[in-house]
């Protein structure tokens, strides 16, 4: 290859196999990936909207519900958490729109949070498999008011589901 242009398809290829090629995503690009599995479960009725600021992950094309997604996994590129998984559940000071207008109010910026746990800690742990995910759906307003909750309570305000019972999940809540 010429070191005088760098095709962009080549470029592409290269940057995805190194941060997506392995089983194990860092911390870094995992949401990335979680958010991509639950839009791929939910559409076509939401859209994935979480890009650079979003305000949410994904959203609703009809009625502008929001899910925000949250993820952890107990066996990270680094090696085993040895620590329960928590997600954060704090309040915003406010929301990009668009990405290019901060509107400032206190809020959770969703409808739906949607809590993604990978318990796998074995050599068989592959993030990019859907089906080794498990998830949660619950609404904003059932969650408690601190800044993050642990998997033991998330468990207690909704039922697993497996990527391929999201929809079910979500459609569940009553949010339309």
């Amino acid at each position: 290859m010429s070191h005088d242009i760098i095709p962009q398809g080549a470029l592409i290829d290269r940057l995805s196999h190194r941060l997506f090629g392995a089983p194990l995503i860092t911390n870094v690009w995992r949401g990335e990936l979680v958010e991509e599995i639950a839009a791929m479960a939910l559409e076509p009725e939401w859209t994935h909207c979480g890009g650079d600021y979003g305000a949410c992950d994904l959203l609703h094309t009809a009625t502008g519900h929001r899910i925000q997604v949250k993820q952890a996994a107990a066996r990270q590129s680094w090696g085993l958490s040895l620590t329960a998984p928590r997600f954060s559940i704090a309040h915003k000071s406010g929301a990009w729109i668009d990405g290019a207008r901060w509107v400032p109010g206190r809020s959770r910026n969703a409808d739906i949070f949607l809590f993604a746990w990978h318990s796998l800690t074995g050599a068989d742990a592959d993030h990019r498999d859907p089906s080794q995910w498990r998830f949660y759906a619950v609404r904003e307003i059932d969650l408690p008011q601190q800044k993050s909750i642990g998997l033991a309570a998330i468990q207690q305000l909704a039922d697993e589901c497996g990527w391929r019972g999201l929809k079910s999940a979500v459609e569940s809540l009553g949010l339309r």
